[in-house]
């Protein structure tokens, strides 16, 4: 069996109920495991100490509510480019594109948004499509060659062996991100004319935009860190930055925030500072997320009811019936 007949095997699986109903199940599985050891690490560290050891500096708040808006807010600009249009003032569709990919599962975010573009723009399917895939592809182009750098670069430059073998899995884990990470980065380099329908100018100012954009979410991770417990070695941070990149690639998850902070908190030990601290500090960082999602998809509401797009209203003025919405 070729590869191509198995991945159409399985999308033709996946696209029926009882597959439909599996890949939840598993979900759900996954969700209340990672639920059920995120509780029993906090334990360990103590609960009374972790609420007494949340951060205190406000540098830590304002700088995380900069990282979490940089990622919809540097999008805009690189959809006005695939799309040829302003988009600024739809930016709250973007909030919530972001809302679905960390609070859902990865890459529902790119169903609503097509969804969500095509009967608000005015845009052909082929356009809006393409549009999401150009964006989609160039940015995972992006993250994974960042992905696999910074795991090469703590591999040579820092002790990322004894680090990570703390966490369960962890070498697995992180030999699999680097290794696909870099597999799919070359191979978006030898396939990009067949994968990417934007013109190469087009391309080359998304790249930069988006590479741009990680490089500032790279800085402000590590200052969000520092705000709290400056004394600490960078390099310990960098093992977390690391590890959220590696989470961060990993598709269909269900909410990445809490996959993270589960796996953080294995290795707290390398830190070298008091285990409640740093407890507190990503237990702080994963709350105010899960306050952002929930506020924000609710603030955000407005984009699931259904309006009809200019395509949808004919020459009479009668609108025509789409039953699609997220």
């Amino acid at each position: 069996m070729t590869v191509q007949r198995f991945l159409d095997r399985a999308r033709a699986v996946g696209a029926t109920p009882g597959g439909r109903r599996a890949l939840h199940l598993a979900q759900g599985v996954l969700f209340a495991a990672v639920v059920f050891l995120l509780i029993a690490q906090l334990s360990r560290a103590g609960w009374s100490e972790v609420f007494s050891s949340l951060p205190e500096t406000p540098w830590f708040y304002l700088i995380f509510a900069l990282r979490y808006f940089l990622q919809p807010l540097s999008e805009i600009p690189a959809y006005g480019l695939v799309w040829r249009t302003p988009l600024w003032r739809h930016w709250t569709a973007f909030i919530r594109k972001r809302v679905y990919n960390f609070a859902v599962m990865g890459y529902s975010g790119e169903a609503f948004f097509a969804l969500w573009a095509r009967r608000t723009l005015g845009l052909s399917d082929r356009v809006v499509l393409s549009g999401v895939k150009d964006n989609t592809l160039l940015s995972a182009f992006v993250s994974n060659i960042v992905t696999a750098a910074t795991i090469a670069a703590l591999y040579v430059f820092s002790d990322l062996d004894r680090e990570v073998s703390t966490m369960p899995g962890g070498w697995l884990l992180f030999a699999l991100a680097f290794l696909s990470a870099a597999g799919l980065a070359i191979a978006g380099v030898i396939f990009r004319r067949k994968l990417i329908s934007a013109a190469p100018a087009v391309m080359r100012r998304i790249i930069t935009l988006n590479g741009a954009r990680i490089a500032l979410a790279l800085f402000l991770q590590a200052m969000l860190y520092a705000s709290v417990l400056p004394e600490a070695p960078l390099s310990a941070w960098m093992t977390f930055i690391a590890l959220q990149l590696v989470v961060s690639r990993l598709p269909f998850l269900p909410n990445k925030d809490i996959v993270f902070l589960t796996a953080a908190l294995t290795l707290v030990p390398e830190v070298g500072a008091p285990e409640a601290v740093v407890a507190g500090m990503l237990l702080a960082e994963a709350g105010m997320s899960q306050l952002f999602n929930i506020a924000l998809f609710a603030a955000t509401a407005h984009h699931a009811v259904r309006r009809p797009g200019p395509r949808e209203i004919s020459r009479d003025g009668a609108k025509s019936v789409d039953s699609s919405s997220l």
